[in-house]
């Protein structure tokens, strides 16, 4: 889906917003003498989604239960679109980047599209929470397409989340051998 931003953002503007936040923005004067440019778009808006998404970390604690403060930030979340197509793709969109940015996260080199090669997928548990979130997107995918009368498209979506759903019932069984070989070391040990 493409989503088109009435009022998109410029570079200044978020330049301005990270600078407000504490983070200077410095480009390399031989590539950028005149400052940031269009083309430095997505990178400054990654680091002003990472500043916020550390706040909001920060702000929310998950073991609450309900978690305080997250009813009020879905509120101001949703203050920025009441189209459910937008809440949709932008869902969509913070799966697949918590899929990749999983392995970052977490200290490993994951490549979330390849989790079945336990080489470069990384631990299993890391693999595991890549092809979760990407399954999470692509049924999310396949209900728009339901819903939108695009069968093939729908077919193709529930295909992927399938074999994502596969790939994270892998990883459950390799962490589960990896904890019994630890407990089986520990036994060992006590001997």
């Amino acid at each position: 889906m493409d989503l088109h931003s009435p009022a998109p953002v410029t570079v200044d503007q978020v330049v301005h917003a990270l600078s407000v936040l504490g983070q200077e923005v410095v480009a390399d004067p031989e590539y950028r003498p005149d400052g940031p440019t269009e083309d430095d778009l997505p990178e400054l808006l990654g680091g002003l989604l990472g500043r916020v998404e550390f706040e909001v970390a920060a702000v929310v604690d998950t073991e609450d239960e309900p978690p305080q403060g997250l009813s009020a930030l879905q509120d101001g979340w949703r203050t920025e679109s009441d189209d459910p197509v937008v809440h949709r793709a932008v869902l969509v969109h913070r799966l697949q980047r918590t899929a990749f940015d999983v392995g970052a996260a977490l200290g490993e080199e994951t490549d979330a599209e390849d989790v079945e090669d336990d080489d470069e997928a990384g631990p299993p548990g890391v693999a595991g929470a890549a092809a979760c979130a990407l399954a999470a997107a692509d049924l999310l995918t396949a209900q728009a397409a339901v819903d939108d009368g695009e069968i093939r498209e729908a077919r193709r979506a529930l295909d992927s989340v399938e074999g994502f759903l596969a790939q994270a019932l892998l990883t459950v069984h390799l962490l589960r051998l990896e904890v019994r070989a630890e407990e089986d070391g520990a036994e060992d040990d006590e001997d």
